[in-house]
């Protein structure tokens, strides 16, 4: 995907994508007996929240579901599907999917069912240390898999992903240059330490850099009081916990929030 190709998926540049954060899900050890018809309804709600205030795509995540699982069951992939499919019917931008903790052969196998347009996987290169485990690379079975089914969502990779320790330490700008190339991922995503951390500039900028021609997203701690000084090294955005209720991860989408962030994002967008 080139950057051109980042505009043209989700219609804009510099395009806002905002994370519906799924309650927890059957099977998992949270989970408290919620119908998934419910799960969906709040999804749709916090999906509609945001799409209405001018975020341009909405990724749907079982991110309630801790402690997470390398690879989910059936029942997880079952209600993602379920609660994807409601949610594309009640919102005009495209949707996503990120099934954590990396299972992107699920994300894969949700989007071709409905249609979804992008996916997010946090462990897609390299090895990774985190608190499953070890987490392989997953690229080489993830595009074939791909290709078999013929699916031709947009894969979104993380490197050096929050949470997570790469096990050969090597410069960020290595591990996007792989990622994007060797691995054949559409868009590199850079992030902080923790969910809602903030993303480091320096390593924004050493990405851009280094790689001028790839699309790059920024995929934790934006805020509307920070976002104004990513905007001149990537193409996309990716937020969650800042557009929540006092800034909360768990809380609900704050319609405020949201307007105050894409209030300087299309102030932005304006002057290019």
């Amino acid at each position: 995907m080139s950057k051109t190709a980042l505009e043209e998926t989700f219609g804009v540049k510099i395009p806002v994508i905002g994370v519906v954060h799924l309650l927890p899900l059957p099977g998992s050890p949270r989970y408290d007996g919620t119908s998934v018809r419910e799960i969906a309804e709040q999804a749709i709600k916090e999906a509609r929240i945001m799409a209405e205030e001018g975020i341009n795509g909405i990724i749907i995540e079982n991110f309630r579901d801790n402690p997470f699982l390398k690879k989910v069951g059936p029942e997880t992939v079952a209600a993602m599907t379920y609660i994807a499919s409601r949610v594309k019917e009640n919102v005009s931008v495209p949707i996503g999917l990120c099934v954590l903790q990396s299972d992107g052969i699920a994300a894969v196998a949700i989007s071709k069912s409905v249609e979804a347009s992008f996916i997010r996987v946090p462990y897609y290169t390299e090895t990774y240390v985190v608190d499953t485990g070890l987490m392989d690379s997953i690229a080489g079975e993830l595009q074939r898999y791909k290709k078999n089914l013929g699916c031709d969502v947009k894969v979104l990779a993380d490197v050096h992903i929050k949470h997570g320790y790469p096990l050969a330490q090597r410069n960020i700008e290595y591990s996007a240059e792989d990622a994007y190339y060797r691995g054949s991922a559409d868009a590199i995503i850079i992030t902080g330490r923790k969910t809602g951390g903030e993303t480091r500039i320096e390593d924004v900028k050493t990405v851009r850099e280094a790689l001028p021609e790839i699309p790059i997203i920024v995929g934790s701690g934006v805020n509307a009081e920070n976002v104004e000084k990513y905007f001149p090294f990537v193409d996309g955005i990716i937020v969650g916990t800042s557009l929540k209720k006092r800034g909360i991860t768990e809380e609900e989408v704050d319609p405020k929030r949201v307007r105050e962030l894409m209030n300087k994002v299309e102030k932005y967008r304006s002057k290019i």
